[in-house]
């Protein structure tokens, strides 16, 4: 072994205090670089996946459909609720039906389809079809593909505004069959069984146009905005969704909770490059200051005869070493305690890696060159 590596291994290992301080700066300024790069990834992803919701109420399903078709929203929800729906002629157990474009958000359990039938023929129909709870449907006697009878509560008072509605020898159920509609039953639910909902497509709110007055108007239209930085504009473009319509049509769209995340994702791009610079001119300097330090060391190494550039690089070496192992074992730390995606992590690691070493490198090689430089004698006599 040449006397340079043995040399080496005493400013290390003598110089004990200097080498731990010099690793656990280089932790620690890994760990800081480490934690922060963690976060932007975090809230860069997060902020990619924020969802806005907007919310119409009591707008006409053709201006609901306007807006989906817009281009600035996707994923549209559509429902009417009908209360006190009378099903098969019986006022004892009323039923509640709900015109909607979409089962996820009410129902959690599978459905059986009738033959022929799906979630997106389900939907995509204007015929008089429904989903109903499978218990409540065996009481009514029915089952898949059967036809169910629903009308409003008060149905024959309505027909008899404008004098009897009955044709000659007509009884109450030949005038209802006449008059209101019937449902076949395309799906049944397993579900609670004292569930007496019924579920209709948006498309078909013609057949069932007697639960409902004028144009069909839907309790809630609710949508995800396609993109955050439009929430400006989409809410322009509400105003003329809303205008004209009666007086209980309203918009709302809570961004917050998208307008926080994004906050701290700007602050954290803003402090990124500075976090990077900073640690950078930490590791540079610090270094270099601990070689300057041990300039009477030095010293006495060009007093022995030791060239300029041996001293140097001994003492470089040394300090990149410390940032090395200091470097890693942050960095260890960081995958340890934040557990992120290595694929996600490991370049900016290793580019920051590799840029602090330089960094080292560069401050304790140019202050090691100061001492050395230095004129033997009077550096000999010169207090640390």
């Amino acid at each position: 072994m040449s006397w340079g590596r043995r040399y080496l291994g005493r400013v290390l290992g003598r110089n004990l205090g200097r080498s731990l301080l010099s690793l656990l700066l280089a932790a620690l300024l890994a760990f800081a670089f480490g934690v922060l790069t963690v976060l932007r990834g975090i809230y860069g992803e997060l902020f990619q996946r924020v969802e806005v919701q907007p919310v119409f109420t009591g707008i006409p399903y053709a201006r609901a459909q306007k807006v989906e078709a817009s281009g600035y929203v996707r994923d549209a929800c559509f429902e009417y609720v009908a209360q006190a729906v009378v099903v098969e002629m019986n006022d004892t157990a009323l039923a509640t039906v709900i015109l909607t474009n979409r089962l996820d958000d009410a129902i959690r359990e599978k459905v059986d389809w009738a033959e022929g039938w799906n979630e997106e023929a389900f939907f995509g129909s204007n015929k008089a079809v429904c989903v109903m709870n499978a218990e409540y449907a065996g009481k009514l006697g029915k089952g898949l593909g059967d036809r169910v009878r629903v009308n409003e509560q008060d149905w024959l008072s309505k027909l008899s505004q404008n004098g009897s509605p009955f044709e000659p020898g007509e009884t109450l159920e030949e005038l209802r069959d006449r008059k209101r509609p019937f449902l076949t039953v395309a799906g049944l639910i397993r579900g609670d069984p004292e569930d007496h909902t019924l579920y209709v497509p948006t498309e078909a709110n013609y057949a069932v146009h007697c639960l409902y007055t004028g144009n069909f108007t839907l309790d809630i239209a609710r949508y995800t905005l396609n993109d955050y930085f439009l929430a400006a504009e989409f809410r322009d473009y509400a105003k003329s969704i809303v205008d004209g319509v009666n007086e209980n049509a309203a918009f709302t769209m809570d961004t917050s909770y998208a307008d926080r995340i994004y906050r701290i994702h700007q602050l954290i791009e803003t402090l990124y490059p500075l976090t990077i610079a900073a640690a950078l001119l930490l590791g540079g300097v610090l270094p270099g200051l601990t070689v300057l330090h041990a300039s009477r060391e030095i010293s006495i190494l060009r007093a022995l005869g030791t060239k300029t550039g041996k001293c140097v690089g001994i003492y470089t070496l040394a300090q990149v070493l410390c940032a090395l192992f200091g470097l890693v074992l942050g960095m260890v730390l960081v995958i340890l305690i934040q557990k992120p995606e290595l694929r996600a992590v490991w370049k900016p690691f290793v580019i920051y890696l590799a840029a602090h070493l330089a960094a080292c490198a560069l401050g304790s090689g140019v202050f090691a060159w100061i001492c050395a430089r230095k004129h033997v004698l009077a550096q000999l006599q010169a207090k640390e």
